[in-house]
């Protein structure tokens, strides 16, 4: 497996440590202090989204650039996937410990409020027990670093009063990274919110963007939502560096508009993804692959948190259906208030008849599937997507075609991202409230797999799959971007007072 992972490395060695004898000749400091560069990383607990790639790089900085890692642990709004990653970090040999913060309680009040609001919420509440771990921390050894999450830049005063270098790192795109850097200047040069407006906004580095496309919190200027957005961009420029789960190749205008603003360092060390474990649901669906022809197979899937009303279900069953294609459905019952799925018969939330009328060419699974390895199944040629940032990469890395179908956060703007600037995603015709219908599922399915815009689509893809590959191989653009963000980070210890 070329990706980075914990249990197949087979990466080139680093040269971090090389940079860091040479900050040591410059600097003419002690060779005695040649202990482990140990940095402290602040996963966003909230669902598998964030986390895994955070813990990702927690693998790759040990496993490659011999750092020492504490992951500073919260279960707040935690998974049973989650659980299962810090399992196979605990067990693996790499130098990661955790730190537990005390749980968090959610008042009453915030219940009702939108994720982005509870998630800064959370923050302000976590600061304290996190400034306690580090001031603990800090007293056994040196830290060179603290990396938390871009919905964490409360926590940056925390790190200034300990004049602790501190990096963010974004689990999105570069393109989102651009936008967050110009939303205070486009929120002052309007008067009324974006879901109210009807123009294209212009971003150096990416596409014209629909306002109804800009991401779903800054929609609506009076909810709390778009605050703390316009309040965590604000905190961008105060970071030592920025990391970023993206690779040069596959964002190459958005990269270099960045490296051209007076921004920190930017870090493209993507692609971050996992290869996954195995499941008891795994089996059925690979062996079910196993008998499908090359490339036949229509993968859909809205991610870990996205879910369809009874509705839009049934329209795109039938849609499905129509097409005439095979199809692999991973279909979520509804959430409870604590953002897990609950049980539910997928039977019961089907169109009657259905699952007789295509047993012989699809199969839907209830809640979740080995979604890395269907992508990389030869027999899966296409991927209706909600168009999540891990999902993306992980199409790229596997040459898979999308369709998009954007559910919420910055999905949307994902979605002109992949149709207009990268090429490698159908677009999908939806009302204003996002309800896409049946026969336009249908038209969308034929396009992609049958039609001319799908093969050039495909084309794309698996020329960006050849580029990912490079991009992690001894001289490629993520092995350098690693490798500069390990220096710098190995070199930040001695700023450390």
């Amino acid at each position: 497996m070329w990706l980075y992972s914990c249990s197949e490395p087979e990466s080139p060695k680093t040269i971090a440590w090389a940079y860091t004898f040479a900050y040591k000749k410059i600097l003419q400091l002690p060779l005695p202090l040649m202990e482990k560069p140990h940095v402290v990383i602040f996963p966003l607990s909230m669902g598998i989204g964030h986390f895994l790639p955070a813990a990702e790089l927690a693998k790759r900085l040990c496993h490659f650039h011999g750092f020492s890692i504490t992951l500073i642990i919260s279960k707040w709004m935690w998974t049973s996937q989650q659980h299962a990653v810090l399992e196979r970090l605990a067990s693996s040999a790499l130098d990661i410990r955790f730190a537990e913060i005390p749980h968090i309680t959610v008042d009453e009040d915030e219940q009702n409020m939108k994720i982005d609001t509870r998630i800064s919420k959370f923050v302000q509440k976590a600061k304290p027990h996190i400034e306690d771990v580090l001031q603990s921390l800090r007293s056994s050894s040196l830290i060179s670093a603290f990396i938390t999450d871009i919905c964490c830049t409360e926590l940056l005063d925390v790190t200034a009063k300990l004049k602790m270098p501190a990096y963010l790192f974004v689990t999105s795109s570069a393109a989102f990274v651009c936008f967050l850097l110009h939303l205070p200047k486009l929120v002052s040069e309007i008067k009324l919110s974006f879901k109210d407006a009807d123009y294209e906004v212009e971003i150096s580095g990416l596409p014209s963007i629909p306002t109804r496309d800009l991401p779903s919190p800054v929609q609506d200027m009076s909810d709390s939502s778009f605050k703390w957005v316009i309040y965590h961009a604000s905190r961008l420029k105060e970071v030592s560096g920025v990391l970023i789960n993206t690779f040069a190749e596959l964002e190459e205008e958005a990269i270099m508009a960045l490296t051209t603003l007076a921004t920190p360092s930017i870090y493209p060390i993507g692609p971050l993804i996992c290869k996954g474990s195995d499941t008891p649901d795994e089996s059925r669906c690979l062996k079910w692959l196993d008998e499908q022809p090359p490339s036949s197979v229509l993968f859909v899937s809205f991610g870990s948190a996205g879910v369809l009303s009874r509705e839009q279900i049934t329209d795109l069953a039938i849609g499905l259906e129509a097409s005439g294609h095979r199809f692999l459905w991973v279909l979520r019952g509804y959430k409870s208030e604590d953002f897990s799925f609950l049980e539910t018969d997928i039977s019961q939330l089907l169109p009657e008849g259905f699952e007789s009328r295509t047993w012989d060419r699809g199969l839907v699974l209830p809640n979740w599937a080995p979604q890395v390895r269907i992508l990389s199944h030869p027999s899966t040629g296409g991927f209706l997507s909600h168009c999540g940032w891990n999902s993306t990469l992980e199409s790229v890395c596997h040459g898979v075609p999308m369709i998009a179908w954007p559910l919420f956060a910055e999905q949307r703007m994902n979605k002109v991202i992949l149709v207009k600037q990268i090429k490698v995603a159908i677009d999908l015709k939806m009302d204003n409230n996002g309800f896409v219908k049946r026969e336009e599922v249908e038209r969308a399915v034929r396009e992609l797999m049958e039609g001319e815009e799908g093969r050039k689509a495909r084309e794309k893809m698996k020329e960006l799959k050849g580029k990912a590959k490079m991009a992690v191989m001894e001289g490629g653009s993520t092995i350098k971007a690693t490798a500069r963000v390990a220096a710098d980070l190995s070199a930040s210890i001695w700023n450390v007072k």
